[in-house]
């Protein structure tokens, strides 16, 4: 699942998630369009407050930690 779809089944709009994680909406809108890729205590910090593991939201974190 991706970052957008997490969100949505969480029922957390862009701008309550970039309230939550003090990042702009602007940032987590380029997230999920994949222009733009987060740093890892911004992807830390976005799947603590959707409440989920960093590798749900960002396969590739898993794959660039094994």
């Amino acid at each position: 699942m991706s970052l957008r779809e997490i969100r949505f089944q969480k029922r957390i709009n862009q701008w309550d998630l970039a309230l939550q994680t003090g990042m702009s909406q602007s940032k987590i809108s380029l997230f999920e369009r994949g222009y733009l890729n987060p740093k890892e205590d911004e992807k830390k910090e976005i799947a603590k407050v959707l409440d989920c593991n960093v590798t749900d939201l960002f396969p590739e974190h898993k794959a660039a930690t094994n």
